[in-house]
């Protein structure tokens, strides 16, 4: 019961997070393009990465991003999470039968 809870945790706020930065980097790149966002100099490139949402804009000086690292961090981790919860919830449920020594190729059973 507790690995589905902290599975379903950590997959909302994941979500969420997710859609965070999706909505905050829909329309950097055209706001770069027009001049609205200031890095100096002149203008090289513009993208974007869709895992984890992130846009950026490339100048001469330096480059800008829409994610901070803490949240690039935050992103990962839940994903993590996600990822650990998963995999332990179907270890729970679907548990492996204990092949013993038997199992594996050149240990069987002593033959009197």
């Amino acid at each position: 019961m507790l690995l589905s809870i902290a599975a379903v945790l950590s997959l909302a706020g994941a979500g969420a997070l997710y859609g965070l930065l999706y909505a905050r980097s829909l329309d950097y790149g055209e706001r770069c393009q027009h001049g609205l966002v200031s890095g100096g100099g002149r203008l090289l490139e513009t993208g974007a990465s869709w895992l984890p949402p992130d846009a950026w804009c490339r100048f001469e000086d330096r480059s800008l991003s829409t994610t901070p690292f803490w949240a690039l961090l935050l992103f990962y981790v839940l994903l993590t999470a996600i990822v650990w919860s998963v995999t332990a919830l179907v270890r729970v449920l679907r548990p492996r039968p204990d092949p013993g020594l038997d199992w594996q190729p050149g240990h069987s059973a002593p033959r009197w």
